[in-house]
């Protein structure tokens, strides 16, 4: 079951945020935008599209563009395009901000959609284990620190992570 938002606290916290209406194959933003707020779908079915790779459909009650409060200053990381007329809510951030402290639920809410969407990701994007990779030959012994266990380019990755 995929977590929905509870209009009831949506509309007391927010009182009227701003609706934003789609025809179908309309684009709510495109990958590499500018993120500026997430969205509540009121209404319709909306996809999650990276290029050509299809990534979820969402429905009422689902949230998109969420990341783009939680990790400011990055672009939209995918595009969100509706599949039919759609209408959507547009959550600023001070309200945004003020759900999470107001209402906790809504908190665990907007983690298990982005911990769903990345054990998704992960499973689909997951080595396969005949394929020999280094990463399925053993497993970390208990108690061996992470670190030792992550190779130089991994390492280089996360530190240009960090450093943005």
């Amino acid at each position: 079951m995929k977590p929905k938002v509870e209009m009831a606290d949506l509309y007391e916290i927010c009182g009227q945020p701003k609706l934003v209406s789609l025809q179908a194959g309309e684009f709510l933003f495109r990958e590499g935008d500018p993120a500026q707020a997430p969205y509540v779908v009121l209404k319709g079915i909306l996809r999650i599209i990276s290029g050509a790779v299809f990534y979820e459909t969402v429905r009422s009650g689902g949230i998109v563009g969420e990341m783009a409060i939680i990790n400011t200053g990055y672009p939209r990381s995918a595009a969100v395009i509706a599949s039919t007329h759609a209408e959507l809510l547009e959550i600023d951030t001070v309200h945004f901000l003020e759900l999470l402290r107001k209402r906790p639920e809504f908190s665990l809410t907007v983690m298990r959609v982005m911990s769903r969407r990345l054990r998704v990701m992960n499973q689909r994007y997951r080595p396969n284990p005949a394929s020999g990779s280094p990463f399925f030959k053993s497993r970390r012994p208990i108690g061996t620190p992470v670190r030792s266990f992550q190779s130089a380019e991994t390492s280089e990755a996360e530190a240009e992570y960090e450093e943005r």
